[in-house]
């Protein structure tokens, strides 16, 4: 099978940004036994088998700019055949920060290379403990020019386009196939970095954590064109973002659904079950149906002076998709058994505006008023449990 037309448009939307054109000088030799001399270098000279030979602190801002080169492309691109692909309307803003960052690179560089034999100097007459490793130090300095060489900020950007040829073209449309699936494992790693910092049990969400979470969306909907499932994703994310304060420390029910959005985000297989559900959600009703807990089963009891024939156990069950409304079959309940107020269902759920689409119910059902030994005659009213009465433990989240 060649390479599809819808995989070839995709393509067509965008351009692969490589990076493997920025070089840095690591300022490591391979330690030698003889440089030992029986007594192993602290930590800041030698590691891992090589040894520096010059102090790292003058290399740290290179590396900085290199990663910050590698996060410009991340935010708004997922990675491709060895580079990253990057949408076409994204690309000149790519290009743009990249030549800046370019610019500091050479910069420094520019400051480096003048300095560097007095640095070198300087890191030999540190005061180290053994004349052999000052020695080793002098012995092992990269002359200059190779250096100068060995530093180099480069990148590139190009369009990428199927062969002639079947098999190669085929190639290329499994890669083009594969992309959705790497922007939502991209997606889950940033999302359970955000966990890893605690965010489930803070009881609170900063705005520095809330622009992670715009970025992630900002990237999905930039990369939206790879698949057309990311769209309710991302209008649901928006959704959840938009209820949220533009400033200032976010808690209770707005905390929760943060909560609920970036755990849902945080593995593959959660975020393909989150855009099926929010698909299906979007087809009937709100998409906010795809995020009700499940709750449990609870029994209710007659008060005395009532008959019937055995407790009623009403079990609530929410699958992904909708909320379980579950008549009473045959049950003689009291009026005032069961209630159930509407705003407290969806204060147990995380997301927000669960509750705009579910479905009304009367706040008690209709009874029969019981004569002396006369049974209640039951309401074909459906019945709801209210999941926030006291002593009922609360459901969890679905994602």
């Amino acid at each position: 099978m060649s390479i599809q037309q819808n995989e070839i448009k995709i393509l067509d939307q965008l351009l692969l940004v490589d990076l493997s054109g920025i070089h840095l000088w690591t300022a490591r030799k391979k330690l030698k036994p003889e440089m030992l001399e029986g007594k192993i270098p602290p930590a800041i000279l030698a590691s891992l088998g090589s040894m520096r030979v010059i102090d790292p602190e003058k290399l740290k801002p290179f590396e900085k700019i290199k990663r910050q080169a590698t996060k410009v492309v991340e935010e708004c691109g997922v990675r491709f055949l060895g580079g990253y692909a990057v949408s076409q309307d994204k690309i000149q803003e790519v290009v743009d920060r990249l030549e800046s960052l370019k610019s500091q690179f050479y910069d420094l560089k520019n400051n480096f290379l003048p300095n560097y034999e007095r640095w070198i100097t300087e890191w030999i007459d540190k005061g180290w403990e053994k004349q052999e490793w000052r020695d080793a130090i002098r012995t092992s300095v990269t002359p200059k020019a190779q250096v100068d060489a060995g530093m180099h900020f480069g990148y590139a950007a190009c369009r990428v386009s199927p062969d002639g040829d079947k098999h190669l073209s085929n190639t290329l449309g499994t890669q083009v196939r594969g992309l959705s699936d790497q922007l939502y494992a991209e997606t889950a790693d940033t999302a359970e970095r955000l966990l890893e910092t605690g965010l489930a049990t803070r009881g609170h969400v900063t705005q520095t954590t809330l622009n992670t979470v715009r970025k992630i969306n900002a990237k999905l909907r930039g990369l939206m064109f790879l698949s057309s499932e990311v769209k309710a994703l991302t209008e649901h994310i928006e959704e959840v973002l938009a209820a949220l304060p533009k400033s200032g420390v976010v808690n209770g029910s707005q905390y929760n659904s943060v909560v609920a959005l970036v755990s849902a985000l945080s593995d593959e297989d959660s975020i393909k079950r989150l855009i099926k559900n929010l698909n299906i959600a979007n087809g009937h009703e709100d998409a906010s149906m795809a995020f009700v807990p499940a709750l449990p089963s609870v029994e209710t009891e007659a008060p005395a002076g009532v008959e019937t024939e055995a407790p009623t156990a009403v079990e609530i069950e929410a699958p992904a998709e909708t909320v379980a409304v579950v008549a009473v079959p045959d049950a003689e309940v009291p009026a005032d058994a069961v209630t159930m107020v509407e705003e407290e269902l969806s204060a147990s759920v995380a997301t927000p505006s669960c509750h705009d689409s579910i479905n009304e119910v009367p706040a008690t059902p209709e009874v029969v008023e019981p004569a002396e030994s006369v049974p209640v005659e039951q309401s074909e009213e459906p019945l709801v449990i209210n999941p926030s009465e006291p002593d009922m433990p609360f459901g969890t989240f679905w994602f």
